[in-house]
């Protein structure tokens, strides 16, 4: 049996005492990290940031009445790809949610609507804020994020918004009214075969035809307002011709944003022809039945939303369209 040498034993024992050394150097360490601090400043990657007034008042009037979340800080992974949106202002953060607060949560919770407890499990659980517009890449501005789910929310145009602007407010709820809709449409699935059958072979799926209709138009309602020329191809406004989605949220959106005379006008204009040729009375019958099948594609369509409504939803969207509208004017009015 080979003998250890005194040598080698001495090497032996030292190693072990700097190995233990420093395992107590490690432990040490760790303990007095701990004791520093009961909280890391690193929860699943994300920077732990001091609550401001601000915060506390979104935790108040948002998050803990109704598990709404709301994120204006920046954060470009949840920016639609392709999109120019960029940070909002803090400063007018609050007055944007204010606005959708008391045009979107109060007008559907009213006592002769849905009541108090209607957003029990139907709200939205984040929106997200930014400061500019929501530009596609063929120049187009959207109503919502379209790569995001049914549960997100994404309000735009902050930086500029003035609750004084009955233009602003319009556009704001204009895009807060269609996409909860494509929420309802989640929880509460329509017949999307039978509603598709009306205009199925006018959407487009893509905006750049509304972008060469568009192309002097950067700002302002008329880029989302009721438009003669959609109402002429069965649609109410032509973000309802991206998909049979749009134009349902579309309907929704639009009649809780116009006036019913307003909406009526856009009934009568989709049944009037284009033009009254007398000349040629093949090209104006060509014209009358263009204008005959618009108007039953829309009126129908309208039908089939209010029906949704009433049965899913449990309010008449008639109704809720004539206290949104009052709420409306009253709102600005009042700022």
């Amino acid at each position: 049996m080979k003998t250890i040498s005194n040598r080698t034993r001495f090497c032996y024992l030292i190693g072990r005492s700097l190995n233990l050394f420093a395992a107590c150097l490690l432990l040490a360490g760790c303990a007095q990290e701990a004791a520093l601090s009961d909280q890391s400043v690193v929860d699943l990657g994300t920077v732990q940031r001091n609550k401001t007034e601000l915060d506390e008042w979104i935790l108040n009037t948002f998050t803990r009445p109704y598990g709404i979340e709301v994120e204006y800080r920046w954060d470009k992974n949840v920016a639609q790809n392709g999109s120019y949106t960029y940070p909002p202002e803090a400063a007018n953060v609050k007055s944007v949610l204010e606005t959708i607060k008391a045009l979107w949560l109060d007008l559907y919770m009213a006592s002769d609507l849905g009541g108090e407890k209607f957003f029990l499990g139907k709200n939205p659980v984040k929106i997200y804020m930014y400061g500019g517009k929501n530009i596609d890449g063929n120049g187009v501005e959207l109503l919502g994020n379209t790569e995001a789910t049914t549960n997100e929310m994404f309000l735009y145009n902050v930086n500029d918004f003035d609750p004084k602007n009955q233009d602003k407010v319009f556009i704001l709820m204009r895009s807060v009214h269609h996409q909860f809709a494509k929420h309802l449409m989640e929880l509460f699935p329509y017949d999307r075969n039978k509603f598709l059958s009306i205009s199925g072979s006018r959407y487009i799926e893509s905006s750049k035809l509304i972008s060469e209709i568009f192309k002097d138009e950067t700002a302002g309602r008329k880029l989302f307002a009721l438009s003669p020329n959609a109402n002429k191809r069965g649609f109410f406004t032509f973000h309802s011709f991206l998909s049979a989605e749009d134009d349902f949220a579309e309907i929704i959106s639009a009649k809780l944003t116009h006036s019913p005379k307003e909406v009526l006008k856009a009934l009568e204009d989709a049944r009037k022809p284009y033009l009254n040729n007398e000349e040629d009375p093949e090209v104006q019958q060509t014209y009358n039945e263009e204008a005959r099948r618009a108007y039953k594609e829309l009126t129908e369509k309208q039908t089939f939303v209010e029906e949704y409504f009433n049965k899913e939803i449990k309010i008449s969207l008639n109704y809720l369209q004539t206290i949104s509208m009052k709420r409306l004017k009253a709102y600005t009015e009042q700022k």
